[in-house]
């Protein structure tokens, strides 16, 4: 059986191909972009079709798929494998609760912190009993660099090479600085804080900015480019029991 997951962020689709669940390849595209989306697709019999979207509803994307297989939406409220602590599921996103899960899934006896560095940072965490304890939300590597630039009247905006100086002797290498190694103070203080709360805890980082702070974070951290999409294909093979049912052990 063949399945299509589709992990639409505000500008780009992150497409991936399952087949007997396991991850044969994946594809990027613009939103929208229903020629590639064929392309990906090309003559695979797809059985089953998941969606998790940070993005406006795309009504002609949804039609367009509707004729290739059956569509799960998935979101913060969709069944899922963990017992989840989350106050406002209606508000978390499905591509947070994919990183969740697909942590557990990864590490399914250990605490495990998904971090997904994009536009936003964030944070998802899972103890070692798969209980979704919630998270963190900051501003991500080009937010920072951005805000220092739209909320001052003088400061300009910077490329953020891959190497970054610690001390700038520039203004521009010094807003760099702050951007990448204040990120990277954020990440090592909050693995190391959550470490001592939850021993033996894994951590694994996907999103844009996730090779470039593997690199910069000691051994032991783990960058996964598709989390998202195993995350989100575990949560529509989730099959949770009919209430009231009889569950044989």
């Amino acid at each position: 059986m063949t399945d299509l997951v589709l992990d639409i962020g505000n500008s780009r689709t992150k497409a991936g191909l399952f087949k007997d669940a396991r991850f044969e390849r994946n594809g990027v595209f613009a939103n929208g972009d229903e020629t590639a989306l064929a392309a990906f697709v090309a003559d695979e019999k797809v059985a089953r079709i998941a969606i998790g979207s940070v993005a406006r509803k795309d009504v002609a994307l949804m039609t367009a798929l509707e004729h290739i297989a059956p569509v799960t939406v998935i979101n913060g409220n969709s069944p899922s494998p963990l017992r989840s602590a989350y106050t406002t599921p209606a508000t978390l996103g499905a591509d947070r609760l994919a990183n969740a899960v697909g942590a557990w899934k990864m590490f399914p006896d250990r605490a495990a912190l998904a971090i997904d560095l994009g536009t936003c940072v964030t944070y998802d965490l899972v103890d070692a009993h798969g209980n979704y304890l919630g998270g963190l939300i900051s501003p991500g590597l080009r937010m920072r660099a951005r805000a220092m630039h739209t909320f001052s009247a003088r400061l300009p905006e910077v490329d953020l090479s891959e190497t970054t100086a610690l001390i700038g002797q520039s203004t521009a290498e010094c807003l760099a600085s702050g951007a990448h190694h204040g990120l990277r103070a954020e990440l090592r203080s909050l693995i190391a804080e959550l470490g001592q709360q939850h021993p033996g805890l894994a951590v694994v980082l996907t999103g844009g900015d996730a090779p470039r702070f593997a690199r910069a974070l000691e051994n032991g951290i783990f960058a996964h480019p598709f989390l998202t999409l195993l995350g989100l294909h575990a949560l529509l093979d989730f099959d949770p029991p009919v209430p009231g049912a009889a569950v044989v052990a």
